[in-house]
């Protein structure tokens, strides 16, 4: 598939999507791919409002990954990208809900997801791990230049 073709892939894509999602979700759905493209593409973290939260069921995420595939695909050396299809890896101790984007062989292969999961769940647990560091340091800063940290009277 050449780049011209790919990118025609792309917009046909998004009509059909326009064409059969509800408005809001399809609106919501096309902010956060386009914040993921001016964001340079690879992984985001999304902040949704509580409204918008329910609006990004599995089904739109799913969409956003399938979008996400297309993009990808227009890259040079990466064509098959766009025959990827969405995988749902379950819930880890850390991650709950993960969904990714696998060439087909890898959709077939249990194990394969499972050690996606495990991956996706490591990083999750080093993450939160971090944060409750980080979090420490800035209250021993904080105590340090004689400042109360948040949450202390």
């Amino acid at each position: 598939m050449d780049n011209e073709s790919g990118r025609a892939r792309l917009e046909v894509y998004v009509e059909a999507l326009r064409a059969r999602m509800p408005a809001n979700q399809f609106i919501l759905l096309m902010r956060a791919f386009n914040a993921w493209l001016t964001g340079g593409g690879g992984m985001m973290r999304l902040h949704l409002e509580s409204d918008e939260q329910e609006l990004f069921t599995p089904e739109v995420q799913a969409e956003m990954l399938t979008l996400m595939g297309l993009v990808g695909a227009l890259a040079p050396g990466h064509e098959d990208r766009a025959e990827h299809v969405v995988v749902d890896l379950g819930d880890g101790e850390h991650v709950k809900g993960a969904r990714s984007l696998v060439p087909r062989e890898v959709a077939e292969d249990p194990e394969r997801l499972a050690e996606m999961r495990r991956r996706l769940d490591e990083e999750e647990r080093h993450r939160r791990e971090q944060r409750v560091s980080d979090s420490l340091e800035v209250d021993a800063i904080a105590r340090a230049s004689g400042m109360r940290p948040e949450g202390e009277a």
